[in-house]
């Protein structure tokens, strides 16, 4: 592996070494990984995948950090963290960088008097993120105001593509199903004209009901996805933090991870955390809505072991 590192630095110089991953997500929970470059211009993407490929050198894509938790010892590979961030506006449409934070693509469509997004304000993490996981908040989805999205994989290189191949689920898509295959370099949303004092307004209410209901700190947001996320023909909503409050989860802690008291789906970090805490309060809460209840929860978060993602049944 030194030797398979060495050739890698000489050719991406700007590459780091034994980088923490912690800082880089918002539980701030990872040991160092072994190489981390920032990917700042979309274009060296196929390069860098490349490269690393040819070389066998582990690697994972880092948006915001807002749904990853690494591994205490860290990562055994490559880290790519998406910094690409330039937003502009053509009309009624934004195109933002994968790597622009929505909180800043959000503050450009209000300035724009660019409706459609105000819901999501309060939203950790980037845009390749959100595309990914289908980010949403109160009823409204990724998908509901994305158009296109300019993405990498290695059948077809950098290339464009529209919403109907990402098939958009409940917080998933193709690229998050292809796990890592397709990489979300550049999005364009689709928004409507409205008047920037409504916008300004609709954004304050959506960010007063997220600090009314929501814990600050180190956190990964909502840990678990909602078994039913919107009331249907199969029966109403069901919501994994009514679930997990019902079956006893808040103050629940292991090591330095704690469910929190005021939001029984919000796991904090209250020092310095490991992953192998986080997995074993997870699979805790898990137990107890199980028994319960009978549902099985699931993950919001994804888990990066030392050499790539780790899945969970």
């Amino acid at each position: 592996m030194t030797d398979k590192i060495a050739q890698f630095i000489q050719k991406f110089p700007n590459v780091e070494q034994n980088k923490p991953l912690a800082p880089f997500t918002t539980l701030q929970v990872g040991g160092p990984a072994d190489l981390y470059y920032a990917l700042t211009d979309i274009n060296e993407t196929e390069d860098l995948l490349n490269t690393a490929k040819e070389l066998k050198i582990p690697y994972f894509i880092l948006g915001g950090g807002s749904n990853t938790v690494f591994h205490e010892n860290g990562f055994r590979g490559l880290i790519i963290h998406v910094k690409a961030k330039t937003i502009t506006v053509e009309e009624d449409r934004i195109i933002a960088d994968a790597g622009a934070l929505l909180s800043l693509v959000l503050q450009t469509a209000r300035k724009n008097g660019l409706i459609g997004m105000e819901k999501f304000m309060g939203l950790p993490g980037t845009v390749g993120g959100a595309v990914r996981g289908n980010a949403g908040a109160f009823g409204i989805e990724t998908k509901d105001v994305f158009e296109k999205a300019l993405i990498y994989n290695e059948e077809k290189g950098i290339h464009e593509e529209t919403a109907e191949y990402f098939n958009f689920k409940y917080r998933s898509s193709t690229v998050k199903a292809r796990k890592g295959q397709d990489i979300v370099l550049q999005v364009t949303y689709k928004l409507q004209k409205g008047d920037p004092a409504a916008v300004m307004k609709e954004n304050a209410t959506v960010i007063a009901s997220r600090l009314k209901k929501q814990p600050a700190g180190k956190n990964t947001g909502s840990f678990f996805k909602n078994p039913r996320p919107f009331d249907s023909a199969e029966g109403p909503a069901i919501h994994a933090g009514k679930l997990l409050d019902e079956a006893g989860c808040k103050g629940l802690s292991v090591g330095e991870i704690q469910v929190s008291d005021q939001h029984a789906n919000w796991i904090m970090n209250q020092g310095n955390a490991t992953q192998t805490q986080v997995i074993e309060l997870m699979k805790a809460m898990q137990s107890r809505v199980k028994e319960k209840f009978g549902i099985d929860l699931e993950p919001e978060v994804q888990f990066v072991g030392e050499t790539g993602p780790l899945t969970f049944n």
